[in-house]
Parts: structure tokens; C-alpha cells; sequence
């Protein structure tokens, strides 16, 4: 009697599979937003701001790839390694992620943008300044469709800023 020999599924389709999950492991930390919540027992300042979108895609972040490796491709530190999708604070990015003028809004600052949710300062920009925020989306797609727009933003600042004395923040009233 033969024995019948057990079908495999073709060598390029465990690659690809394989491939797959690196792909997904490595993606999906960017689409679990982080858990963040006003401080209790303080009461936030509404301010109407400019507010657009960015990813850690190489367009939204200035970067260029050489073989397997990103660098810096602008600036004065032209042709440093770029660590994707780390913020100048030295957290990842995921969403809720929020770049500001770190000299109005220090990090640490959680805000509530309406149809976007709650977020913390944990990035600058070089075009960031005043009354502009810039917030973490997953990926391009969903930060070309954010587009600009001007909303009021509550606003907490953290409690160490609040003793420092910071500057007014601007549009307070």
C-alpha cells in the first residue's frame, strides 16, 4: 500500500507569510494609541489653535533611506542616522502623539482636539510655533485627510509648568 505524501504549500508563500508578520509586528506599534487622561481637579484652558497632521512616513519627517538605513536628509545634521518614529522628547510616536512650540506648551502638556481625542506634547517641528499643533496619525493617508484646520483645544498644562510660571498661553480669555 502507498502512502500518500502530505501536501506542503510552496516554499515562497512561507516566505511571504514570514515577510508578513515582520511587517505587521513592526507596523501595529504605531496604531495602538496611548491611554491619556486630563490631570484630575484642574481645570483646562480652551485656546484656538491651528492644527494639522503628520506621520513617520520619509515625506511628513524629512528622511531618506540608503540601502536598509534611514538618515537625516536636511538640516545641520545632514546624513545622521534617523531613528523612525521617535519624538524629540525620546518617546515613540503612537497616537496621541502631539508635536507643539515647546516654549507655550512644554512636554507633558495633554490636550483634548475634538475629532482626534486626547493628546500629549512629546514633539517639536521646525514649523511649529504659537498656536499651531501638529498630531500623530498612523499613517499618510490619514494625515493628508486631517488637512488644516482651527479648532478650540482644551488645554492642561503639567504641573510643574504651572509652578515654573510659563508664559500666558496665547488666545487665553
Amino acid at each position: 500500500m502507498a502512502r500518500r505524501r502530505k501536501k506542503s504549500r510552496p516554499k515562497w508563500l512561507t516566505i511571504l507569510i514570514v515577510i508578513g508578520l515582520v511587517w505587521l509586528v513592526q507596523e501595529s506599534r504605531f496604531y495602538f494609541p496611548k491611554r491619556i487622561h486630563p490631570p484630575k481637579g484642574v481645570t483646562p484652558v480652551t485656546v484656538e489653535m491651528k492644527t494639522t497632521s503628520y506621520c513617520h512616513c520619509r515625506r511628513c519627517c524629512s528622511y531618506r533611506w540608503m540601502l536598509f538605513i534611514p538618515y537625516q536628509k536636511t538640516g545641520a545634521f545632514s546624513f545622521r542616522l534617523k531613528h523612525v518614529g521617535m519624538t524629540s522628547s525620546g518617546a515613540m510616536v503612537r497616537p496621541g502623539t502631539l508635536a507643539a512650540d515647546t516654549s507655550i506648551y512644554p512636554y507633558g502638556t495633554i490636550m483634548h482636539i475634538p475629532g482626534y481625542g486626547y493628546g500629549r506634547v512629546e514633539d517639536t517641528g521646525g514649523a511649529i510655533k504659537g498656536r499651531h499643533i501638529d498630531l500623530y496619525r498612523p499613517n499618510h493617508w490619514f494625515a493628508h485627510l486631517w488637512g488644516v484646520r482651527t479648532q478650540k483645544v482644551q488645554v492642561w498644562l503639567p504641573p510643574k509648568a504651572e509652578q515654573e510660571g510659563v508664559p500666558d498661553l496665547p488666545g487665553e480669555g
